[in-house]
C-alpha cells in the first residue's frame, strides 16, 4: 500500500515536472524541486530523460548535491557528475558520511578523490581508507566507522556526561555499543536504558547482549535480509577476533532491498535496466523473450476459447433465464 502511494506521489510530480519543462517554466521547476528530500529528489532524475535530467539537476540546491548522489544509480550518477567540475564535486561530497562516500569514490575522477582526501582530517582519512580495504557488497564496505562506544565498568552518570562532551550523535543512533578493553563487542545498551535509569547504574547491568554482530566479510545481501528479518534500525560489524568495526544502519540497507525487489520483478518481467529515454525498438530487443511468452500464450487462450465458443454462448443464455 505505501510503495503503491509513493509511487503515485512520484508519477505525480514527475507529470508537473515534465509539463513544466517542456513550456520552459523552470521557476515552478525549481520551486518543486527544493521542497523534496534528496531520495525524492533522486527518484524523479532517475525516472527523467537525460535532457529534462540535467535541467532539473541544474535546479538543485548545491547543500544536497552530494546527498542526491548517493540515492541515485551508477549510470545516473555518472550522467550526473560529468554535469559538474572538480570544484563542484568536492563541495558536493567532502561532507558526506564515510560509508556514503566510500560508496561514491569509484565514480568521482582521480582529481577529485585527490582533493576530498586531502580535505579531510586524519581520522577520517583513516576511516575512509579502511572501509575501502573491504570488498564491494560486504559489510565491511556497508558500515560507517563512526560509532559511539562505552566501557561496561563504567556506570550511566558517566556515558551521559561523555556524550554531553561529544555533542552531536551520528545519525540513526538508538543504541550504544559496550566494548572491552581492548575494543572487544559484548553488547549494546537503549539510549532510552540511560534516561529510565538511576545515574549510578552500572552500565554492565544494562547490557543487551542478544542482538548479534555482523561479520565484516558478511555478503551486503545477507545483511540486508537480517535488517529485514529481525527489524532492525542499526548493527554492529566486528572482524575474526570480535574487534567492533563500525556499525550499518537502516538507511544503507533500504536501498539494498529495494534493488532486490526490483531485480525479481524484472527477472519475472523479462524486463532490463532500460533507460525511460531507450528507442522503441531497443526495448522490444530487450523484452523479446517475454513478449513471445504472452504471445504463444494469447494464441492458446484464443484456441482453447473457439473451441469452447458454442458451449460458452448456451452457457450465457442459461445464466440469463435465470430468476
Amino acid at each position: 500500500m505505501a510503495e503503491a502511494l509513493r509511487h503515485d506521489k512520484t508519477t505525480r510530480q514527475l507529470r508537473l515536472l515534465s509539463e513544466a519543462l517542456d513550456s520552459g517554466r523552470l521557476g515552478p521547476v525549481r520551486r518543486l524541486v527544493n521542497t523534496l528530500s534528496p531520495a525524492e529528489i533522486g527518484n524523479l532524475l532517475e525516472s527523467l530523460p537525460l535532457a529534462k535530467r540535467v535541467i532539473v539537476w541544474g535546479l538543485v540546491d548545491p547543500e544536497d548535491d552530494g546527498e542526491v548522489l548517493v540515492h541515485v544509480g551508477d549510470e545516473v550518477r555518472e550522467s550526473l557528475l560529468a554535469d559538474m567540475d572538480t570544484d563542484e564535486i568536492v563541495a558536493a561530497v567532502e561532507d558526506l558520511d564515510i560509508d556514503d562516500l566510500a560508496d561514491l569514490v569509484e565514480d568521482l575522477p582521480d582529481t577529485v578523490i585527490a582533493e576530498v582526501l586531502k580535505s579531510m582530517d586524519r581520522d577520517n582519512r583513516e576511516r575512509l581508507e579502511q572501509v575501502l580495504s573491504y570488498p564491494e557488497d560486504t559489510a565491511g564496505r556497508l558500515m560507517n566507522p563512526d560509532v559511539v562506544t562505552v566501557r561496561a565498568d563504567t556506570t550511566i552518570d558517566v556515558v551521559l556526561r561523555y556524550l554531553r562532551l561529544r555533542g552531536e550523535l551520528p545519525e540513526h543512533t538508538d543504541h550504544l555499543y559496550v566494548v572491552s578493553r581492548r575494543h572487544q563487542y559484548l553488547g549494546r545498551i537503549a539510549l532510552a536504558a540511560l534516561l529510565t535509569h538511576e545515574a549510578g547504574t552500572p552500565i554492565n547491568r544494562l547490557i543487551d547482549d542478544e542482538q548479534p554482530a555482523l561479520g565484516v566479510e558478511e555478503s551486503a545481501n545477507d545483511v540486508a535480509r537480517q535488517f529485514s528479518d529481525r527489524d532492525w534500525i542499526s548493527a554492529p560489524v566486528v572482524d575474526d577476533n570480535n574487534i567492533l568495526l563500525g556499525r550499518i544502519t537502516i538507511d544503507d540497507i533500504v536501498d539494498i532491498i529495494e534493488e532486490e525487489a526490483d531485480e525479481d520483478i524484472k527477472r519475472l518481467a523479462g524486463v532490463g535496466d532500460e533507460e525511460i529515454s531507450e528507442g522503441v525498438f531497443s526495448i522490444v530487443r530487450l523484452r523479446s523473450s517475454w513478449l513471445l511468452v504472452n504471445l504463444v500464450t494469447a494464441f492458446l487462450s484464443a484456441s482453447v476459447i473457439a473451441l469452447f465458443e458454442t458451449t460458452i454462448e448456451r452457457i450465457a443464455i442459461l445464466a440469463m433465464l435465470f430468476p
